[in-house]
């Protein structure tokens, strides 16, 4: 059943992803838009496509059954989409969605901007267009977030890189999904 869900799931994810990469977009940007300064600054937009596009994902098969997708644009928006089937009882508990590095520490929250509708246990398929949230567009990019924990160490540990998915219940982390490049 969980096999022919992700399938499914991820025949649904792709189309999602094609419809939305399919309608050339032109990275001339309005000023009255909200994206980071830092994006905006990288590189001439209107003669240059500046960043790689990216696709990324999330499986989680744990507690929580379901996949986000993250796929980055050349000028710099990713879009996020999925859907869970199982694990959540959102009568009772309060759901978060967090991306943070190795090391626990937030890079972005992305519960408002998903806006996510509950079904039973599972959610709503859901997708939403984040104009300052890059995969590998520059240093500050998901996939190349940087964690150096050895101050909280005795010994020598390799500094970790990447980023997981993290899901909240009541505020408190409950499940997690390391975000790899396809």
């Amino acid at each position: 059943m969980n096999a022919k869900f992700i399938f499914a799931l991820k025949i649904v994810i792709v189309s999602m992803i094609l419809s939305a990469v399919a309608k050339k977009r032109n990275c001339n940007y309005d000023e009255n838009k909200k994206r980071s300064l830092e994006l905006s600054e990288r590189r001439d937009y209107l003669t240059n496509d500046t960043c790689p596009c990216t696709v990324a994902t999330a499986v989680f098969l744990g507690t929580f059954v379901g996949e986000v997708v993250f796929a980055q644009d050349p000028c710099g928006s990713t879009l996020v989409t999925g859907l869970f089937s199982d694990g959540f009882d959102p009568e009772n508990n309060w759901y978060g969605f967090l991306i943070v590095d190795a090391c626990g520490n937030l890079l972005y929250n992305l519960t408002s901007a998903l806006d996510i509708e509950f079904r039973k246990n599972g959610t709503f398929p859901f997708s939403a267009r984040l104009d300052d949230l890059n995969l590998d567009c520059d240093s500050d990019g998901v996939l190349l977030a940087e964690c150096d924990d050895s101050k909280h160490h005795k010994h020598y540990h390799k500094r970790a890189t990447g980023a997981n998915l993290e899901v909240q219940e009541n505020g408190q982390n409950f499940a997690s999904a390391p975000i790899n490049a396809v």
